[in-house]
Protein backbone atom coordinates (compact mmCIF):
# COMPACT_ATOMS: atom_id res chain seq x y z
CA UNK A 1 0.00 0.00 0.00
CA UNK A 2 1.13 3.47 -0.64
CA UNK A 3 1.81 5.58 1.94
CA UNK A 4 0.87 9.18 2.70
CA UNK A 5 2.04 10.94 -0.33
CA UNK A 6 2.11 8.50 -2.77
CA UNK A 7 -2.04 7.72 -2.26
CA UNK A 8 -2.25 11.80 -3.34
CA UNK A 9 -0.08 11.74 -6.35
CA UNK A 10 -1.55 10.63 -9.71
CA UNK A 11 -0.24 6.72 -10.22
CA UNK A 12 1.27 7.44 -13.45
CA UNK A 13 2.98 10.54 -12.40
CA UNK A 14 4.53 8.57 -9.38
CA UNK A 15 5.31 5.63 -12.04
CA UNK A 16 7.25 8.01 -14.33
CA UNK A 17 9.11 9.88 -12.06
CA UNK A 18 10.35 6.24 -10.09
CA UNK A 19 10.91 5.10 -13.57
CA UNK A 20 13.02 8.08 -15.08
CA UNK A 21 14.55 9.00 -11.49
CA UNK A 22 15.49 6.29 -8.88
CA UNK A 23 18.22 4.02 -9.62
CA UNK A 24 18.24 0.57 -8.23
CA UNK A 25 20.45 1.89 -5.56
CA UNK A 26 17.46 4.74 -4.43
CA UNK A 27 19.34 7.41 -5.63
CA UNK A 28 18.05 9.94 -8.52
CA UNK A 29 18.93 10.14 -11.85
CA UNK A 30 21.48 12.85 -12.83
CA UNK A 31 19.93 16.31 -11.66
CA UNK A 32 18.10 14.51 -9.30
CA UNK A 33 17.90 13.94 -5.27
CA UNK A 34 18.47 11.46 -3.15
CA UNK A 35 15.87 10.11 -1.54
CA UNK A 36 15.19 12.37 1.53
CA UNK A 37 17.77 14.89 0.42
CA UNK A 38 17.00 18.49 0.21
CA UNK A 39 17.85 20.90 -3.03
CA UNK A 40 20.98 23.30 -2.86
CA UNK A 41 19.53 26.48 -1.35
CA UNK A 42 18.11 29.03 -4.25
CA UNK A 43 19.01 32.37 -2.91
CA UNK A 44 17.72 33.93 -6.25
CA UNK A 45 14.25 32.31 -6.43
CA UNK A 46 13.24 32.94 -2.76
CA UNK A 47 14.30 36.80 -3.09
CA UNK A 48 12.30 37.15 -6.45
CA UNK A 49 9.40 35.85 -5.08
CA UNK A 50 9.31 37.96 -1.95
CA UNK A 51 6.40 40.09 -3.54
CA UNK A 52 4.16 36.99 -2.75
CA UNK A 53 4.18 36.76 0.90
CA UNK A 54 5.77 40.62 2.08
CA UNK A 55 2.91 43.09 2.91
CA UNK A 56 2.55 45.87 0.91
CA UNK A 57 4.20 49.34 2.62
CA UNK A 58 5.34 52.74 1.30
CA UNK A 59 9.18 53.15 0.51
CA UNK A 60 10.98 54.69 4.21
CA UNK A 61 11.30 58.46 3.61
CA UNK A 62 13.94 60.31 4.54
CA UNK A 63 13.14 62.26 7.47
CA UNK A 64 11.88 58.38 8.95
CA UNK A 65 15.47 57.08 8.27
CA UNK A 66 16.97 60.41 9.62
CA UNK A 67 15.05 59.34 13.03
CA UNK A 68 16.25 55.90 12.83
CA UNK A 69 19.79 56.67 12.53
CA UNK A 70 19.49 59.00 15.35
CA UNK A 71 18.09 56.26 17.61
CA UNK A 72 20.69 54.11 16.71
CA UNK A 73 23.46 56.68 17.25
CA UNK A 74 22.59 58.02 20.40
CA UNK A 75 22.10 54.48 21.73
CA UNK A 76 24.96 53.00 24.15
CA UNK A 77 23.19 49.55 25.03
CA UNK A 78 20.56 48.84 22.17
CA UNK A 79 18.33 45.37 21.75
CA UNK A 80 16.78 44.61 18.75
CA UNK A 81 13.60 42.13 18.48
CA UNK A 82 13.02 41.25 15.24
CA UNK A 83 9.75 38.99 14.01
CA UNK A 84 7.94 36.89 11.73
CA UNK A 85 8.20 40.11 9.65
CA UNK A 86 11.56 40.65 9.12
CA UNK A 87 11.54 37.03 6.98
CA UNK A 88 8.78 37.72 4.52
CA UNK A 89 11.37 39.37 1.98
CA UNK A 90 13.07 35.74 2.13
CA UNK A 91 9.69 34.81 1.02
CA UNK A 92 8.20 33.11 4.52
CA UNK A 93 5.29 34.15 5.50
CA UNK A 94 4.29 35.90 8.72
CA UNK A 95 1.16 35.18 10.58
CA UNK A 96 -1.34 38.16 10.87
CA UNK A 97 -0.58 40.14 7.57
CA UNK A 98 -3.53 40.71 4.76
CA UNK A 99 -1.25 38.08 2.86
CA UNK A 100 0.27 36.01 5.97
CA UNK A 101 -0.72 32.31 6.89
CA UNK A 102 -3.72 33.41 9.15
CA UNK A 103 -5.45 34.67 6.17
CA UNK A 104 -5.10 31.49 4.39
CA UNK A 105 -6.43 29.80 7.31
CA UNK A 106 -3.28 27.87 8.69
CA UNK A 107 -3.60 26.79 11.91
CA UNK A 108 -0.25 26.34 13.60
CA UNK A 109 0.14 23.23 15.68
CA UNK A 110 -0.50 23.43 19.38
CA UNK A 111 1.74 22.06 21.92
CA UNK A 112 -1.46 20.55 23.99
CA UNK A 113 -2.26 18.61 20.46
CA UNK A 114 1.30 17.53 19.46
CA UNK A 115 1.27 16.01 22.93
CA UNK A 116 -2.08 14.08 22.34
CA UNK A 117 -0.61 11.61 20.71
CA UNK A 118 1.09 9.26 18.05
CA UNK A 119 -1.47 10.31 15.31
CA UNK A 120 -1.01 14.60 16.00
CA UNK A 121 2.97 13.59 15.70
CA UNK A 122 2.49 11.79 12.60
CA UNK A 123 0.82 14.36 11.32
CA UNK A 124 3.04 17.16 12.16
CA UNK A 125 6.34 15.22 11.23
CA UNK A 126 4.22 14.56 8.02
CA UNK A 127 4.24 18.01 7.09
CA UNK A 128 7.17 19.43 8.42
CA UNK A 129 9.46 16.75 7.29
CA UNK A 130 7.97 17.59 3.25
CA UNK A 131 8.07 21.62 3.56
CA UNK A 132 11.93 20.72 5.43
CA UNK A 133 13.37 20.83 2.10
CA UNK A 134 12.36 24.24 1.10
CA UNK A 135 12.82 25.82 4.72
CA UNK A 136 15.92 24.85 5.50
CA UNK A 137 17.26 26.66 1.72
CA UNK A 138 15.63 29.78 2.14
CA UNK A 139 18.35 32.56 2.27
CA UNK A 140 18.59 35.91 4.70
CA UNK A 141 17.08 38.98 2.99
CA UNK A 142 18.77 42.83 3.24
CA UNK A 143 17.61 42.77 6.78
CA UNK A 144 19.16 39.98 8.56
CA UNK A 145 22.16 40.97 6.55
CA UNK A 146 21.58 44.62 7.69
CA UNK A 147 21.29 43.76 11.03
CA UNK A 148 24.48 42.06 11.04
CA UNK A 149 26.28 44.31 10.01
CA UNK A 150 25.11 46.49 12.75
CA UNK A 151 26.12 43.78 15.10
CA UNK A 152 29.32 43.97 13.67
CA UNK A 153 29.70 47.54 14.35
CA UNK A 154 28.72 47.24 17.99
CA UNK A 155 25.89 49.26 17.43
CA UNK A 156 23.51 46.90 19.25
CA UNK A 157 25.29 46.24 22.09
CA UNK A 158 21.95 45.65 23.85
CA UNK A 159 21.74 42.27 22.57
CA UNK A 160 19.65 40.34 19.36
CA UNK A 161 16.17 38.70 20.46
CA UNK A 162 14.44 36.90 17.72
CA UNK A 163 10.75 35.36 17.82
CA UNK A 164 11.96 33.92 14.48
CA UNK A 165 12.35 29.75 13.88
CA UNK A 166 13.98 29.94 10.82
CA UNK A 167 18.34 31.08 12.12
CA UNK A 168 18.06 33.59 9.16
CA UNK A 169 19.77 35.70 11.23
CA UNK A 170 22.43 33.16 11.94
CA UNK A 171 23.31 32.60 8.20
CA UNK A 172 23.68 36.04 7.85
CA UNK A 173 26.37 36.12 10.47
CA UNK A 174 24.61 37.31 13.56
CA UNK A 175 26.20 35.84 16.40
CA UNK A 176 24.96 35.53 20.13
CA UNK A 177 21.26 35.24 19.05
CA UNK A 178 18.24 34.42 21.57
CA UNK A 179 15.82 32.26 19.90
CA UNK A 180 13.13 33.20 22.19
CA UNK A 181 10.36 30.47 20.49
CA UNK A 182 13.58 27.98 19.78
CA UNK A 183 14.51 26.53 16.40
CA UNK A 184 13.06 24.20 13.86
CA UNK A 185 17.10 23.12 13.42
CA UNK A 186 17.12 21.05 16.34
CA UNK A 187 14.72 18.38 17.81
CA UNK A 188 14.02 18.14 21.33
CA UNK A 189 13.00 14.97 23.16
CA UNK A 190 9.71 15.30 25.29
CA UNK A 191 11.54 12.25 27.85
CA UNK A 192 15.07 13.14 28.85
CA UNK A 193 15.34 16.24 27.43
CA UNK A 194 18.67 15.71 24.60
CA UNK A 195 19.24 18.66 21.80
CA UNK A 196 19.82 16.98 18.71
CA UNK A 197 20.30 18.53 14.77
CA UNK A 198 17.62 18.67 12.56
CA UNK A 199 19.52 16.85 9.54
CA UNK A 200 20.30 13.34 11.03
CA UNK A 201 16.01 13.31 12.00
CA UNK A 202 15.13 14.06 9.01
CA UNK A 203 17.58 10.59 7.43
CA UNK A 204 15.86 8.99 9.59
CA UNK A 205 12.56 9.97 8.82
CA UNK A 206 13.38 9.52 5.25
CA UNK A 207 14.81 6.17 5.90
CA UNK A 208 11.07 5.02 7.80
CA UNK A 209 9.09 6.82 4.87
CA UNK A 210 10.88 5.47 1.89
CA UNK A 211 7.69 6.41 -0.19
CA UNK A 212 7.10 9.82 1.49
CA UNK A 213 10.46 10.49 0.95
CA UNK A 214 10.04 10.06 -2.80
CA UNK A 215 7.34 12.13 -3.33
CA UNK A 216 9.02 15.17 -1.79
CA UNK A 217 11.82 14.80 -3.80
CA UNK A 218 8.89 14.93 -6.24
CA UNK A 219 7.73 18.18 -5.55
CA UNK A 220 11.47 19.61 -5.04
CA UNK A 221 12.11 18.68 -8.95
CA UNK A 222 8.71 18.88 -10.46
CA UNK A 223 7.04 21.90 -8.82
CA UNK A 224 5.55 25.28 -10.64
CA UNK A 225 6.30 28.79 -9.15
CA UNK A 226 3.21 28.37 -7.23
CA UNK A 227 4.52 25.16 -5.05
CA UNK A 228 2.27 22.66 -6.55
CA UNK A 229 3.57 19.11 -8.04
CA UNK A 230 3.43 19.04 -11.95
CA UNK A 231 3.86 16.50 -14.43
CA UNK A 232 6.23 16.74 -17.63
CA UNK A 233 4.27 16.63 -20.88
CA UNK A 234 5.31 15.22 -23.65
CA UNK A 235 6.29 18.19 -25.58
CA UNK A 236 8.54 19.22 -22.25
CA UNK A 237 5.92 21.78 -20.59
CA UNK A 238 4.84 21.42 -17.18
CA UNK A 239 1.24 20.63 -16.18
CA UNK A 240 -0.50 20.20 -13.53
CA UNK A 241 -0.99 16.56 -11.83
CA UNK A 242 -4.19 16.56 -11.77
CA UNK A 243 -5.09 13.95 -8.82
CA UNK A 244 -8.84 12.23 -7.99
CA UNK A 245 -8.96 14.40 -4.75
CA UNK A 246 -7.47 17.70 -6.62
CA UNK A 247 -3.78 18.76 -6.99
CA UNK A 248 -1.50 18.44 -4.25
CA UNK A 249 -0.71 21.62 -2.71
CA UNK A 250 2.44 22.40 -1.66
CA UNK A 251 2.24 25.81 0.68
CA UNK A 252 4.91 27.31 3.10
CA UNK A 253 4.34 28.40 6.57
CA UNK A 254 5.94 30.36 8.76
CA UNK A 255 7.02 26.98 10.40
CA UNK A 256 8.45 25.87 7.71
CA UNK A 257 6.32 22.80 7.38
CA UNK A 258 3.93 22.28 4.27
CA UNK A 259 -0.04 21.79 3.60
CA UNK A 260 -0.30 18.23 2.36
CA UNK A 261 -3.34 15.88 2.33
CA UNK A 262 -3.43 12.66 4.53
CA UNK A 263 -3.55 14.11 7.56
CA UNK A 264 -0.32 12.07 8.14
CA UNK A 265 -2.09 9.21 8.29
CA UNK A 266 0.95 5.82 7.93
CA UNK A 267 3.74 8.21 8.29
CA UNK A 268 6.35 6.43 11.16
CA UNK A 269 7.57 8.61 13.26
CA UNK A 270 10.98 7.45 15.62
CA UNK A 271 11.07 7.87 19.34
CA UNK A 272 14.07 9.19 20.96
CA UNK A 273 17.33 6.95 20.88
CA UNK A 274 18.58 7.60 24.17
CA UNK A 275 15.16 7.06 26.36
CA UNK A 276 12.04 6.51 23.76
CA UNK A 277 10.72 8.95 24.42
CA UNK A 278 8.54 11.77 22.36
CA UNK A 279 10.52 13.90 19.93
CA UNK A 280 8.91 17.13 18.67
CA UNK A 281 11.15 19.92 16.60
CA UNK A 282 12.92 22.27 19.57
CA UNK A 283 9.87 24.93 19.14
CA UNK A 284 8.00 26.82 21.46
CA UNK A 285 4.50 26.11 20.15
CA UNK A 286 1.31 27.52 20.64
CA UNK A 287 0.19 26.67 24.57
CA UNK A 288 3.47 26.10 25.55
CA UNK A 289 5.99 28.12 27.40
CA UNK A 290 9.03 29.17 27.01
CA UNK A 291 11.69 27.72 29.57
CA UNK A 292 12.19 29.88 32.44
CA UNK A 293 15.58 30.07 31.76
CA UNK A 294 15.65 31.54 28.35
CA UNK A 295 12.88 33.66 29.28
CA UNK A 296 14.70 35.14 32.36
CA UNK A 297 17.48 36.27 29.87
CA UNK A 298 15.04 37.95 27.56
CA UNK A 299 14.04 39.91 30.01
CA UNK A 300 17.13 41.07 31.75
CA UNK A 301 18.19 41.89 28.27
CA UNK A 302 14.50 44.13 28.19
CA UNK A 303 15.06 45.95 31.20
CA UNK A 304 19.01 46.43 31.14
CA UNK A 305 18.62 47.99 27.53
CA UNK A 306 18.51 52.07 26.58
CA UNK A 307 16.92 51.58 23.49
CA UNK A 308 14.42 48.82 21.94
CA UNK A 309 14.29 48.36 18.05
CA UNK A 310 11.54 45.96 16.76
CA UNK A 311 11.81 45.01 13.60
CA UNK A 312 8.42 42.80 11.84
CA UNK A 313 6.73 42.39 14.49
CA UNK A 314 3.25 43.19 15.72
CA UNK A 315 3.85 41.75 19.48
CA UNK A 316 0.57 40.41 19.89
CA UNK A 317 2.22 37.22 21.86
CA UNK A 318 2.70 38.31 25.44
CA UNK A 319 6.01 36.81 24.89
CA UNK A 320 7.35 39.38 23.02
CA UNK A 321 4.66 42.12 24.45
CA UNK A 322 6.29 41.88 27.76
CA UNK A 323 9.81 42.79 26.73
CA UNK A 324 8.47 45.90 24.56
CA UNK A 325 6.76 46.73 28.28
CA UNK A 326 9.75 45.67 30.14
CA UNK A 327 12.07 48.06 28.06
CA UNK A 328 9.93 51.02 28.41
CA UNK A 329 9.09 50.45 31.57
CA UNK A 330 12.95 50.71 32.47
CA UNK A 331 12.65 54.26 30.38
CA UNK A 332 14.38 52.56 27.28
CA UNK A 333 13.43 54.24 23.87
CA UNK A 334 11.35 52.22 21.99
CA UNK A 335 11.21 52.47 17.94
CA UNK A 336 9.00 49.94 15.72
CA UNK A 337 10.34 48.87 12.46
CA UNK A 338 7.25 46.96 10.65
CA UNK A 339 3.89 46.97 8.21
CA UNK A 340 0.93 47.05 10.36
CA UNK A 341 -0.68 47.79 13.72
CA UNK A 342 1.41 46.54 16.74
CA UNK A 343 0.50 45.75 20.25
CA UNK A 344 3.24 48.21 21.26
CA UNK A 345 2.51 51.26 19.11
CA UNK A 346 1.36 53.62 22.30
CA UNK A 347 5.14 52.51 23.98
CA UNK A 348 6.92 53.40 20.60
CA UNK A 349 8.53 57.22 20.06
CA UNK A 350 8.07 56.41 16.68
CA UNK A 351 7.27 53.80 14.06
CA UNK A 352 7.75 53.04 10.51
CA UNK A 353 5.84 51.14 8.70
CA UNK A 354 7.98 50.05 5.53
CA UNK A 355 9.44 46.96 4.80
CA UNK A 356 12.43 45.84 7.02
CA UNK A 357 14.55 44.93 4.52
CA UNK A 358 14.60 48.65 2.32
CA UNK A 359 14.39 50.19 6.04
CA UNK A 360 17.69 48.46 7.33
CA UNK A 361 19.74 48.17 4.57
CA UNK A 362 19.23 51.73 4.09
CA UNK A 363 20.09 52.15 7.86
CA UNK A 364 23.26 49.98 8.01
CA UNK A 365 24.57 52.12 5.14
CA UNK A 366 24.28 55.47 6.61
CA UNK A 367 28.01 57.01 7.62
CA UNK A 368 27.26 57.59 10.83
CA UNK A 369 26.89 53.72 11.41
CA UNK A 370 29.57 52.98 8.84
CA UNK A 371 32.53 52.90 11.63
CA UNK A 372 32.32 50.41 14.41
CA UNK A 373 31.11 51.91 17.74
CA UNK A 374 34.08 52.54 20.20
Amino acid sequence: MHGLFCRHVHASLYEKFCQDRIRSDGSLSPGGLRLGERPAPAAAAGRSAAADVAPPAPPVSAAQLEQLVDFVHSSRRLLVLTGAGCSTESNLPDYRSPSGAYSRGFKPMTHQLFMSGPAAQSRYWSRSFAGWHQFSGVQPNAAHEALARLQRGNWAAGGFITQNVDRLHQKAGAAGVLEIHGTTHEVICMGCGEVTPREPFQTRLADLNPEAAAAVALAAVSSDDAGRLVDPGEDGGLQAARNPDGDVEVSRQPDGDLELPGGGEGFVVPPCERCGGVLKPNVVFFGDAIPPARAKLALAAAEACDALLVVGSSLMVWSAFRLAKAASGARARVAIVTAGPTRADDLAEFKIEARAGEVLARLAAQPELGLPRL
